[in-house]
């Protein structure tokens, strides 16, 4: 029932499997629904359907190995009502009844350079990737390829009556031309029973251009906004290069009403200061998940050493104490999730490759981490 496209053209199971690695992409140039019922799929849901696992699915399946609550996990208890389409399912694994659900990445125009993310999904990065040789010379600083791809919208325009969900995410969705472009096309053809979801970094205040993007929503049956944050102030600044605090703080209020939940990260860069982001969260009465970043693995929680590691542990022991009647039961899971990644396993061996991409970057956004992230600095300067 769901379609992902990445920003490059090609399809994957969904945006987590492409963490896994790149041979998990597939189709590339295929239209939608040529893709939709591809041999990668057909495959794939055969291999569901027996209850066998699928290399694509190893972040999930390796978070749920270590007690944590993965998306794959969260999704099929989301969508359990769409379970009768495992009868519908062809004995070669194709299915008849197009994707209602879909997640394609209208380009990458952003203007954040988060440490965590590339000039793959933020234009902005794409000028120091090349500085940094970490990039060809001759990759475009901004590319789209479904916007104008005549046979993506030959099948929107066929399946836009089954269509129940959409999930825009970047680059950044409120300046892309694609986004608009969509939503514009199925008000214009009244289909408008949709469930409109966006991963957003809640910098800009909904005019784009021509566009107001609150009168398209009033269109649309449900809008839902999960603003894409890690860290709290001075460490969220940091992380996402491009962020300004108080312009997040007043997008959040003004949005207000949209917001379902946050999306954290847990990082190296966000792990010490999540906590008081939470707290945050909690006054504003809103809630929050966190995906535990896992790509680039340097960034991941795990590369602490065990000392760092014990002396997280000790302030979120503290803290959660504390505040533990402010969250809910599933709120406290979610953060013992985090921890528990940070603890899964040892890949402390990673630090200098973090150390190394990191002062990188601090030299040319002549930025430090040790002025920032004090609790750190005696880590860092031992790597």
């Amino acid at each position: 029932m769901h379609q992902y496209g990445d920003i490059a053209g090609s399809y994957a199971l969904c945006c987590f499997s492409i963490f896994q690695s790149n041979n998990n992409s597939f189709g590339k140039g295929l239209a939608p629904l040529q893709a939709f019922n591809h041999e990668f799929m057909k495959s794939t849901r055969l291999a569901m359907l027996k209850d066998e696992k699928v290399s694509a699915c190893n972040v999930c399946y390796d978070w749920e190995k270590n007690g944590i609550e993965s998306p794959r996990q969260k999704m099929n208890i989301r969508f359990k009502d769409y379970k009768q389409l495992f009868n519908k399912t062809d004995k070669d694994g194709s299915v008849t009844n197009p994707p209602m659900y879909i997640d394609f990445r209208f380009g990458n125009l952003c203007n954040f350079k988060c440490r965590m993310c590339g000039s793959y999904a933020s234009s902005s990065w794409a000028k120091e990737a090349k500085f940094h040789g970490m990039m060809k010379q001759t990759a475009p600083n901004h590319y789209d390829y479904w916007t104008d791809n005549e046979d993506f919208w030959k099948d929107i325009d066929y399946i836009k009556k089954y269509i129940r969900e959409i999930y825009f995410a970047g680059g950044e969705p409120f300046v892309q031309k694609g986004h608009y472009k969509l939503l514009e096309f199925l008000s214009d053809n009244n289909c408008t029973n949709i469930h409109l979801t966006y991963n957003t970094n809640l910098s800009y205040d909904g005019k784009f251009k021509s566009y107001q993007i609150e009168e398209l929503w009033e269109k649309f049956k449900k809008v839902s906004l999960w603003p894409s944050i890690e860290g709290y102030k001075a460490h969220a600044e940091y992380g996402r290069t491009g962020l300004e605090w108080s312009l997040f703080e007043k997008n959040v209020d003004r949005f207000s009403k949209y917001i379902s939940d946050f999306s954290l990260a847990g990082s190296v860069y966000s792990i010490t200061s999540n906590l008081e982001l939470i707290l945050w969260i909690k006054s504003k009465g809103k809630s929050f998940n966190i995906t535990n970043v896992v790509q680039p693995a340097f960034q991941s929680t795990t590369v602490f050493d065990l000392k760092t590691k014990k002396d997280i542990m000790t302030k979120y022991r503290n803290l959660l104490k504390k505040y533990q009647n402010v969250l809910s039961k599933y709120e406290l899971s979610i953060i013992l999730d985090s921890l528990k990644h940070m603890m899964s396993k040892d890949d402390s061996h990673l630090a200098k490759e973090f150390k190394e991409y990191n002062v990188k970057l601090d030299l040319y956004r002549n930025e430090s981490f040790e002025s920032v992230y004090g609790e750190l600095a005696e880590w860092y300067k031992n790597i």
